[in-house]
Parts: structure tokens; sequence; C-alpha cells
């Protein structure tokens, strides 16, 4: 078989041996290279290979039934053996115990938040998982003599982003004498990743020089030196026996000796059929991304996975057109003769906007700088018209028409506020309508005249006005506007919202025009609808089109229709198309799902009927053809097809594909893909996407045309999606800056049974074979991914209960009990348990539980009630406290749930620690903003805060190095505008958001950063760097050992400071006001309530005795 270079990562190394990761499986390597031997070939995937300290076996991180766990196996290969069962997301082998007994690796199982990663060990031979409780690291390294050890907290990869300073740049802390007294080790300016204790200096990575490179200096951090010099590619996951050290770089292996401090390539060769690159064809309907309906009423354009097909709606052949992969179509739109399609096609290198002749398959590219274009529009082509125009909004906001015959283009609009929402041209091919954003808060209809060149705006931009669309007969112009303000009082806050806000609205284009829906105004038809007098067979000619430009902003009426959220509106002949998405919670859906993606309601208001009518559930989009004939309805990845003026027939909606039901038959399209071409393309699109689409658009400095061709040639060597993953992360890693991502995409399957938990702390029991529950988390009981199935009602299980079999397998002290639970989330499994009954003795049991799949909600609310318990047995109940996990929908959630239990308080604190961003903090800001000015006395309730639900205290925000994005401008907002003291670290430092839309041809998304954020004090200073705190107080891994937060305690020392200081009293209104007449003589000071008879006898007992 034919040797290959393949893309090498994670190495490990002992004596003369290598073994490293390479098409998500285990190599066997000289350390003089050579062709290497697979080791490992299961279906799941390796990543973290260790050697044992004798060499004999190899500990990884492997997922052959899913979730990321423990395997170990022997180093000459042989079988996977499982170790952990933690159905956690990020699990990592670091190393093993220097005896060779213990695995150590790091993991984020059990934790409150995701990638809260500590360390653990399992024994080689299976059993019990021991957290060492260091607190957060990711890496640990053992000294080879003596008790020592160091970690790595927020030891990751910096090369996905490079030249990192921000809060949670990786940290090495040092405990010299295993007496758990660890201190931070050095402090360099730079990201600093992977210590190795080698003999009595310690090794590390960093990029406090601008590069990825090695570092050594002695346990004190004195004496730093230099140890590697490369200057192309990041230096990535080092590993050492104590002799040598290896790591990737680019997609090569390296090794280092330690004794001469020589560095080498090791040059490797894998002989491996690579059959994850092999062509394969893949249902076409599950790549669905567009389709243009041709305007002969017969055939319809349709991109698949990039590619481009053209075949008629249910008869014919197909045809593909371009090459499988190499190339990519998008916004395939039809011109007026239904054989030419304009698109664009990144073919030549860059995208460009060509004419494709579907006969011949000639390509004529249009040529000039079109950005990115997200959307085009083929005008109507009248008789005589010498001219064929089509309409492109590109990524910069900007209109541009293009002759397609001449090739000549105009600018005719910019929308400085935001993007185009749409556009549309008249029957006639002379007007174009589009919506535009010439204010901050506000988008308005314009219409450009083609044959003057002129702009007229037909909407004052007061309201948001979006997707305008012509009336195929000239008369009126659609579109659909927020100007609706019903308002609804908001069910747990005292507010108002606005949920809908939309309609449909007519602008009719003449003076003379009434509005469509006033019937007292239409002419007198008979009953087949003809003007009296008219001759039934008499040819209508083409509409006249005229516009009255003179007062048309007054002119506007509403459909008559309830108001709603709308996605699209299209007009044909007679009536007006348009989808009501449904009103839902954000936190109820389900991303990516197939009801989510089709959960709207496609609506018509049919004029002749007067009436609103519903064509089809659980819609997505819908389009027309270029006469407005035909309309094409999108379910998802389904597509039908009927009469622009009908509905599709009862009960149609299950029938098969074809002209009967109308739906299109995806499954005539055979779709191939060719993965090593197809990964050259969306690598040349990625990085497209961020040279068109950065902040910056000198790109920071950083010669982005040099990147590419730094990591191109790496494309050819990537043989597995995961790997093609690794590169995009790198390679978007030399921007230097935050949120640029690579996400989702289409890899091989792989087995995933789902990891089931029990929701608590077990431990084996002192004697016998059971397991012992040592702690229940305290969870929600009413949400179900946020309570233990230990803890559901009539189990009535406690600390000390004991668990002795799991689904009829009994347990012993050398197993992990969740062995038994592996694809068990969530389905009933029967549980003998031993607990005390109603006499106080010890009796046997059987239960019914149903595991869980994700303890992350559980383990969340479990530290929140801990943490608020804290707060307010240490304040006596004056000091509120709350926690925001993200600016995003659960965020939002938490802070309006808890609000309401604090704002009475005396003093508050706000936690972000771990706050994972979104774009909420404004929100939130507001209402701490918010200050008390009075209130609202009734005679028998308590007094009412005005403004409600107001603070009266002192507030005090707790921040760390995980509170990133929208977490950092809280933090640093919360500083900037006085509203108290902020405490903790300093903040992740990224600042640059985002705005994920732009799916690559697999589905995957990378994010390009968009937004940069700037401060009146640091101006860009954030990004890169975190807020940095009024009071700094870090957390030791020791104090994390034994459970304490200084950082809390602080805050709760600090917030209970300032209330001293405060003014804060009693509530005292004073005397009540006088309303008798004068001369009556004075009022008493104050009313006293009426006593009861019981106290008034006790009184006068009192007075007698």
């Amino acid at each position: 078989m034919k040797s290959s270079k393949g893309y090498y990562t994670q190495p490990t190394v002992h004596g003369e041996r290598i073994v490293f990761v390479c098409e998500g499986d285990l190599w066997l390597v000289s350390t003089e290279g050579g062709t290497a031997t697979r080791l490992h070939a299961t279906p799941g995937t390796a990543n973290f290979p260790r050697f044992s300290p004798d060499g004999r076996r190899i500990a990884f991180t492997g997922r052959d039934d899913g979730p990321a766990e423990v395997f170990v196996m022997d180093a000459d290969g042989g079988v996977p053996e499982r170790r952990t069962w933690l159905g956690a997301p990020l699990t990592r082998v670091v190393g093993w115990t220097s005896d060779g007994k213990s695995i150590l690796f790091s993991s984020d199982s059990a934790r409150p938040f995701m990638k809260w990663m500590e360390l653990y060990q399992v024994a080689a031979a299976g059993g019990l998982v021991q957290a060492l409780h260091h607190g957060p690291a990711s890496t640990l390294s053992l000294a080879a003599k003596g008790k020592g050890r160091v970690i790595g907290r927020n030891s990751s990869d910096p090369a996905r982003w490079k030249r990192y300073r921000g809060g949670t740049a990786g940290k090495i802390w040092i405990d010299k004498t295993g007496r758990n007294n660890f201190v931070e080790m050095l402090q360099l300016p730079g990201n600093l990743a992977d210590p190795m204790w080698i003999g009595d200096r310690i090794w590390f990575l960093s990029d406090h020089e601008g590069h990825g490179n090695l570092y050594s200096c002695k346990p004190s951090g004195e004496d730093l030196r230099q140890e590697t010099k490369h200057k192309d590619f990041y230096l990535r996951y080092p590993s050492t026996d104590g002799k040598s050290i290896v790591y990737h770089a680019g997609a090569d292996i390296w090794i280092l000796d330690i004794a001469s401090g020589e560095t080498r390539r090791v040059d490797i060769h894998v002989p491996s059929a690579r059959s994850e690159r092999a062509a394969r064809y893949v249902p076409a309907q599950r790549w669905f991304e567009s389709l243009d309906l041709n305007p002969d009423g017969a055939h319809l354009a349709s991109i698949h996975r990039g590619g481009l097909f053209t075949m008629g709606l249910w008869e014919g052949p197909v045809r593909r057109h371009g090459k499988a992969s190499a190339e990519r179509f998008r916004l395939a739109t039809w011109l007026s003769d239904g054989k030419r399609l304009v698109a664009t096609n990144d073919g030549g290198g860059d995208e460009q906007l060509i004419v494709f002749d579907t006969a011949t398959g000639v390509k004529k590219t249009l040529r000039g700088d079109f950005g990115r274009p997200l959307s085009l529009a083929v005008a109507p082509k009248s008789k005589g018209s010498k001219k064929e125009l089509v309409a492109v909004i590109n990524q910069r906001q900007e209109l541009y028409i293009v002759d397609v015959l001449t090739g000549r283009r105009k600018q005719i609009a910019h929308s400085p506020h935001s993007r185009f929402m749409g556009m549309d041209w008249s029957h006639d091919g002379r007007f174009l309508a589009y919506a535009i954003a010439p204010e901050p808060n506000a988008s308005c209809i314009e219409i450009f005249d083609t044959k003057n060149g002129k702009t007229q705006r037909v909407t004052r931009p007061e309201f948001s006005d979006a997707v305008p669309c012509f009336d195929p007969e000239g008369r009126y112009l659609y579109f659909l506007s927020g100007r609706v303000f019903d308002p609804v009082f908001e069910a747990h806050h005292f507010n108002y919202a606005f949920p809908k806000g939309y309609k449909p609205y007519a602008l009719p284009l003449r003076r003379d025009l009434p509005s469509p829906f006033a019937k007292e105004q239409r002419p007198v038809k008979t009953l087949e609808g003809q003007l009296p007098g008219a001759k039934p067979d008499s040819k209508k000619g083409e509409p006249k089109f005229e516009i009255d430009f003179d007062g048309i902003e007054d002119r506007i009426v509403e459909f008559p229709v309830p108001e709603g959220r709308f996605l699209s509106i299209a007009a044909t002949q007679g009536r007006v198309l348009f989808l009501r998405q449904a009103v839902l919670g954000t936190l109820s859906r389900k991303p990516g799902s197939p009801e989510d993606m089709a959960s709207a309601k496609l609506e018509a208001w049919d004029f002749d009927k007067d009436k609103l009518e519903t064509i089809q559930d659980k819609v997505s989009g819908i389009g027309l053809d270029l006469h407005k004939k035909l309309l094409a309805i999108v379910c998802g990845k389904r597509v039908r097809v009927i009469n622009a003026k009908g509905k599709p027939a009862p009960n149609s909606d299950k029938l098969p594909a074809g002209r009967e039901s109308g739906w299109i038959d995806w499954n005539r399209i055979r779709l191939l893909v060719e993965p090593g071409a197809e990964w050259r393309q969306m690598f040349l699109e990625a990085w497209r996407l961020q040279r068109e689409q950065f902040w910056d658009g000198d790109m920071s400095g950083i010669d982005w045309e040099a990147v590419r061709d730094d990591y191109l040639p790496l494309v050819d060597r990537v043989a597995t999606r995961a790997e093609f993953s690794d590169l995009m992360w790198e390679m978007q890693g030399e921007l230097g800056t935050s949120h640029a991502y690579e996400m989702a995409g289409d890899y091989a399957p792989r087995p995933y049974w789902r990891q089931g938990r029990l929701g608590a702390e077990l431990a084996p029991s002192a004697r016998g074979n059971s397991w012992r529950i040592d702690r229940i988390p305290h969870g929600d009981s009413w949400i179900a991914k946020a309570s233990s199935p230990l803890a559901a009602p009539g189990l009535q299980l406690a600390k000390g209960d004991e668990i002795l079999s799991i689904g009829g397998q009994d347990l012993t002290r050398d197993e992990d009990p969740h062995k038994h639970l592996m694809h068990h989330a969530g389905q009933a499994v029967e549980l003998s348990v031993r607990s005390k009954d109603a006499r106080g003795r010890r009796a046997t049991r059987k239960i019914v539980v149903k595991p869980m799949a994700q303890e992350f909600a559980l383990y969340y609310r479990d530290w929140v009630e801990q943490n608020r318990a804290q707060v307010d047995k240490a304040s006596k109940g004056k000091i509120g406290y709350l926690h925001l996990p993200d600016m995003g929908p659960q965020g939002i959630a938490e802070f309006e749930r808890h609000w309401r239990q604090v704002n009475h308080k005396e003093g508050l604190i706000v936690d972000v620690r771990w706050n994972g961003g979104g774009h909420i903090s404004q929100l939130v800001l507001t209402q701490l903003l918010k200050r008390r000015v009075g209130y609202t006395k009734s005679r028998w309730g308590a007094p009412t805060s005005y403004p409600r639900e107001t603070m009266d205290g002192p507030i005090v925000a707790l921040t760390n190095e995980y509170a990133g994005s929208d977490g950092d401008i809280f933090s640093h907002s919360f500083k900037l505008l006085g509203l108290g003291p902020l405490i903790g670290t300093r903040t992740w430092g990224g600042v640059v958001g985002i705005w994920p839309r732009h799916a690559l041809v697999d589905g995957t998304v990378t994010t390009q950063p968009e937004f940069a954020f700037w401060f009146d004090d640091v101006a860009w200073g954030v990004e890169g760097h975190g807020t940095d705190p009024d009071i700094v107080v870090d957390i030791t891994p020791q104090e994390w050992g034994r459970g304490e937060d200084p950082q809390l305690e602080r805050a709760i020392a600090e917030v209970m400071k300032l209330h001293r200081k405060s003014s804060h009293k009693p509530l005292d209104f004073g005397p009540l006001p006088d309303r008798r007449k004068p001369g009556t003589g004075k009022r008493k000071a104050a009313t006293k309530k009426r006593s009861s008879k019981k106290s008034r006898k006790k009184k006068a007992r009192k007075k007698r005795s």
C-alpha cells in the first residue's frame, strides 16, 4: 500500500517509540521516523495518548461509545478497555502516576458549567474515579523524584487564539513539596500551557515572545530559557518521557533531545487508504440549500451542498453543472429567458458573479468587486428592452444594479445602520423597491427608477419596514412593518412587552387608487367577476404601471389580519402571501430540529373573498417564479410546487412526490461529494469570509494572504473531517482575535450511546459491594434536567443509603456503577437500594429511576443555592445574591427568576463568574441602574417601592477569568457606571462579536469577528486583555481543595461594609398628612391599629392587678 504524508497531532514518547494521532486513530513509529503502524482502529476516535512510565501501556481519550472517556490499551496494540463512564463533553488524558497504577485526566464531569475542567485519577485496572481537588486545571505533571507537582490552569491550545493575553491565558501553579501548598510559578505576558516537570526544571509552552515555543525554568520560576525557535507554526501539545519531548507543529511531529537541546522533525509516512477522502454519494434532500423556479413553469434550479442542478419539476432528467465539490454555487436565479442563470461561483478562486448557460455550460463572469453577495433579484424583461438587470445586495450593506448583457454596474444605495431587508422588481423591470436602514433604529422603503436614475423614499424611517413586494398588476406595493403597539402585560414583572408588533401593509402607488380593503369603493362586477359588458374572452394587455410619489407616505393601509411575527411576504394575482412565525420561548426551541426549521404558517389574503386563509402549516420559506404564477413552499428540506393562486390538495402532505401532491423528489438527484476537493473549497471560502467580514479592513495588520499560503498546503494532508476542523481553528487563530470559531460540519458517523448518570455523589461502602450515596445535589424538582433522578418524589432516598444493583446487575466496589447505565439516559431503570424504613431499620427495596444524560443544570442549581445560602447566613438575610450563567436566554431567565427575590434586600451581590456571554448585559445594567425615589403605601399592605422592583442599597459584582464576551462587557460597564466594586480576577477579554450565519457546504459554520467593542476609558483595550477588577481575589488550588470561595467571602465583606456606611435605615414615613378643616385641632401623630378583644382583656387584667 502506498504511504503518504498524513496530518499528525498529539504525540507521546517513550524511549525510541512515538505514538501519535492521525485519522482519529493511534499510530506507532520510531523516533527516527519511517512508516508508522496503526495501533487503534475502532469505530470511535482517539486523542491525547500517554505512555505509561514503563512504556507497556497507553492511556488515551476515546470515543468508541460516544462521550469522551478514558481508555487504556497495550502499547503494542490490542483491544482498548474503557475506564470511565462520565458522559462528559470534555475529558483529556494528561498522564500517569509515577508508579504506573493510575491514569491522570481532566474533565468537566459533574461541574456547574461546561469547560470547568478539573483533575482526576482512575486506576489503570479500573475502579472509582477520584478527584484530586486542585480546582480548575487541565494538565498535571509529577516530579520524578519527591512529591512535587505542577498544574496548568487554563492550559489549552494557544494556537487557536494566537498571542492571547486575556484572563484565561494559561497559568502554571507549582507545589514543590507535595504538601498542597501551590504558588503561581511565574508570570509572563503570554499564554502558558502543558507544564512538564523534567529533572530540576519545568518545561512548558508559551507565546509571550509572539510565537508558540518551548521554554524552561527552575521550579522557583528563575532562569527562564527559550528551548525551541519555531517561527512558522505554533508548537502544540508537547509530551515527555523525561529524556525527550515530542510535539506537533503544522502537521508534523517534532522531537527535542533534552540533553543536547537538539530539535528535529520526524519524517513519518502512514500506509492508509484515507477512506474518509473517498468519493461518496449523499442524500440530496439533507443538503438542500435553495431553489428558483424557471419562468417556463416546468423546471427549477436547485443548489445542494454547493452543487447546482437543473431539472423538470416532476419529469425528465437531472443535470449537474460545474465540478463536484471543487466549486460552490450560491443564489442561482433564472433570467427571463429561462435558459440562463445568474449565480455566484468560486471556481476561479475568488467568488464571482456569473451568468451561466444551462444548455451549453458557458460561463460569463460579471467583472467587478461585488463583495459577498447575500441576495439577487432578476428584473423581468419588458418587450423591446435592451437591458437585463440584476440587483445585488452584499455583506457591505451595498445595493448594486448590474446589466448582465454589458456587465455595467452601478451602486444605487448603501444601508448604513443595518443590512437591506428585502427587495423586489416591478413587473415591467423599471422600478426596484428595497428596505433600507437610514436611521439607527428604523428602516423604510425606497424605490429606484432605472429610467431616470432617481430614488424616492415611499415610507418614513419611523418604524421597521421590510420585505417590499410589488403587486403583479402594478397597483400596490406590499410590505411588512413593525408599527403595531398593542402592549401585553408581562407575566412575571411590572412591565409591558410587544411580542408581536408586525402586520402586512399595502401602499397604493397612484393617487386615484383606493384601499384594496375598501369594498365600498370597488367597481361592481358580475357573478363571474367581470365588469358589466366586458367580453369574457377579451385579452388583457400588460398592466399600466405608474407611481405617484407625491404624498405617497400617507397612503399606507394595514391588512385586516391579526398582528404577529412575519418572515416574508409575496404577491400574486388576486392575493398576498405571508409567513406567520409562532411566538415561542427561546429556551423551549430546539435549533436545527425539523420542528424549528419549519415552524411558520403560510397564510394568504384573498382579495376576491376578502378573507384570510391558511395555505399550509410547518413552513420555513416560500418563493415565486419570475412571472409570479408558481409558488414553491419550503418545509425544512422538503419542497412542493403549486399554482400560486391555489393551495395544496387536502391530505396531500403525506403523499409521495409528484404532480398530485406538488412535492419535489430530491432523490432524483445523485449528489456526489469528493471530500478532498470539498475541504479545499471550504478552506478558501472560510478564508474569504474572514477577509470580507473581519471588523478591521486591514486585518489588524496581519498578512492574511500569507496566512492562506502557509496553511492551504496542509489541506492535502488532511484525511478526516476532524483534522480539517483542527486546521481551520489554527488558521483562523492567526487573527489573534476572539470569536473566530469553527462549528458543526459533516463528520463520519460514529457510535453514540448516551451515558446515563444518577445525579449524585457515590462512594464504595465500607463493607460489601454496595455503593453509598454521599450527597444528592439540590436542584429544581420541577425541571427534569435540573433534578437528580434519586431525588424524585416517592423514592425517599437520603445520604447514607446504599445502591446494591442497577438493572439487575449486582455492583462491585472496584467497578463504577455508571458502567451499567451506558445507553440508559432517559430510560426507566430498576435499582435495588438499602435504606431505613419507617421504623428506622435498614431494609432492601426496589425503585425505578430515569438516569439523566447531563448533570450541568443540576450542579449549576446546587452551586447557586449554596452560594445564596452562604450570603444569606453571613448577612443575616440582609443581602441578596443572584448569578448570571450567560448573557443570553438562560441568563435573562435566571435574572428575572431571582430579581423579584433580591430587589427588596438591603444590598446585592451580582455574580457573573463563568458567564458565557451573549447580548443582554445592557438589559441587566439598565435594571441595576434604576434608583428608588419613593413608595406607594396602603393601609393594610406593605409599602411598594417606586419605581417598582428597584434596589435601595449597595451592589457588588463578582467576576473571574471565565466571564467572557458580553460577560466582559457587563463587568467593564459595571465599573464604568460606578454601580459598585468589581471583585475577582481579570475577565476573558473577548469583545469582538459575531453573527453566525454563513454555513459552508457541509454545514460547517465559521464565525467572523465583526463587531468590535470600544469603551470610553480603555478604547479597544478589553479585547485580548479583559477587564481588571477593582479588588483582585484569586482562588488558589489549595483553597479550591478545601471547598473555600474567597471571592464570594470578599464580596460579602465588601457589600456589608458598604451597607454599614450607607444611609439605609428602617422605613419611616414620618407624620401622616392632616386633611381636616382648619380649627378642628391637631391630628394624632399616628393612627394605631385597633387592638383585639383578647388584648383588651389582657390589658384590663394587668390594670386591675
